[in-house]
């Protein structure tokens, strides 16, 4: 194979149209099951160290991208015909997105200044939005169109910045920094709604889907949007924090019930039920007589001690999004949650107390009852890069098969880092298709 640009350093996946409309031949798997077993539809897309390959559930790879180039965060469009990629030159350092055309194989890239390290696709898939490093420090948000090139002239940037898409709309909630804001056109990005103050800065807001409504975590007990450090630390010291539902446009607010510092959310597809996964107490390490800045951080800290074995206890609990009612599933926290595509059952990653390591289990709730999928170490990358901030990761669809039926995910086993892949009906048992370190689902087949 050769480079479609040599400046653009990526090479063309296999079995799609090369720049002179000739096909390139499939690459062998690097490992082949030999039992059938996954789920054949859909593409998984498994990226590093370097490089990164399309496979099939079974393991056939049909395309590679950037064999000698670093790969991160590979993000499927919600209909799974493009994919979005990060792409660095391990000598020189420098950075392109790449966005591929899943149906062609065309490939449009573009040079950035710093690599970006999150991607989240509009639902009708013509914009991207891209974070990265701030160049005045923190986090920038970057609007792209389908091809990865800017859309708009403005860049958004806070010291920490996380992001959710309108179902089946164009409007974007921003939590950055504490302040929570509602841009109502992405390509104008000046035209926003200021909620104000809201706190804890590492949690990312959720729509509820069918409906012009949004969940977040508000630990400043509603604060004007004007309130002064002061007032917001008063606020914060005498009251907890609080799961609120709020309408886009009536601004009317809904209290569902207590919150934590940390603490992770999935909306339902149906919009009637979210999940969520809150620490019982502060985050390991934090002092509860810390004073001014140090307190509008914890949540920072917290983040970090997902990537330690400091777990805070907790549960995950399913929240009636009409009556507050709440139904605890899972007496752990939630490192990760996902519903399935169907809407059926509930992807929780939790601890586990094996010696030696940081030890992972994957459980499924089923609507009834949960139970123990499958036993792993995640990668590093998966462990530092994702799980750490799962809820902002799982705002697009990741992990699950589009038929609900099996899961892929980056696993530490005695051969490396490797793609796994754990089915429903084969509790307690993986399967590896070769290495990676971070392996993602396309959403459609």
């Amino acid at each position: 194979m050769r480079p479609v640009e040599p400046s653009s350093e990526l090479v063309l996946p296999a079995e799609s149209a090369r720049d002179d409309g000739s096909r390139a031949e499939s690459a062998p798997a690097d490992d082949k099951p030999t039992d059938g077993g996954s789920d054949d539809r859909g593409l998984i897309a498994a990226a590093g160290p370097i490089g990164m390959r399309l496979m099939r559930p079974s393991g056939e790879v049909v395309g590679e991208l950037g064999r000698d180039l670093i790969v991160t965060q590979p993000t499927w469009s919600r209909d799974g015909r493009r994919l979005a990629a990060t792409l660095i030159n391990p000598a020189s350092g420098a950075s392109h997105i790449a966005v591929v055309d899943i149906a062609t194989g065309d490939i449009q890239t573009a040079a950035v200044l710093q690599p970006y390290f999150f991607y989240t696709w509009s639902y009708d898939g013509s914009r991207l939005l891209a974070l990265g490093p701030s160049q005045a420090g923190g986090t920038a948000a970057f609007i792209l169109d389908e091809t990865g090139a800017p859309a708009a002239d403005v860049t958004l940037q806070s010291q920490s910045m996380y992001v959710a898409w309108e179902p089946g709309g164009g409007r974007l909630l921003l939590h950055a920094g504490h302040r929570l804001s509602l841009v109502n056109d992405v390509d104008s990005p000046r035209d926003h709604t200021d909620y104000g103050p809201v706190g804890v800065d590492f949690l990312a807001p959720a729509w509820v889907p069918g409906t012009q409504d949004f969940l977040y975590v508000d630990s400043y007990g509603q604060a004007p949007a004007d309130a002064a450090v002061e007032e917001l630390l008063d606020r914060r010291s005498a009251t907890s924090p609080q799961l609120l539902r709020r309408s886009a446009d009536s601004g009317e607010i809904t209290d569902l019930g207590p919150a934590g510092l940390f603490t992770t959310m999935a909306v339902h597809p149906s919009g009637d039920r979210a999940a969520i996964s809150a620490a019982s107490h502060e985050p390991p390490g934090s002092t509860s007589g810390s004073t001014g800045s140090d307190v509008l951080s914890q949540p920072e800290r917290t983040a970090q001690a997902v990537s330690q074995t400091a777990i805070p206890a907790g549960s995950v609990q399913i929240v009636d999004l009409a009556t507050a009612e709440r139904r605890t599933v899972l007496d752990k926290i939630g490192l990760w949650l996902e519903w399935s595509p169907d809407g059926r059952q509930l992807l929780i990653a939790a601890t586990t107390e094996d010696p030696g390591g940081i030890g992972m289990s994957w459980h499924i709730w089923d609507g009834q009852q949960s139970y123990e999928l499958a036993r792993f170490a995640p990668t590093e990358t998966f462990l530092r890069d994702y799980l750490r901030f799962a809820d902002q990761y799982d705002e697009t669809p990741r992990l699950w098969s589009p038929d609900s039926n099996a899961i892929t995910f980056g696993a530490n086993t005695a051969d490396g880092d490797v793609t796994a892949v754990a089915r429903l009906d084969r509790a307690g048992a993986m399967r590896t298709l070769g290495a990676s370190d971070v392996s993602f689902w396309s959403p459609i087949p």
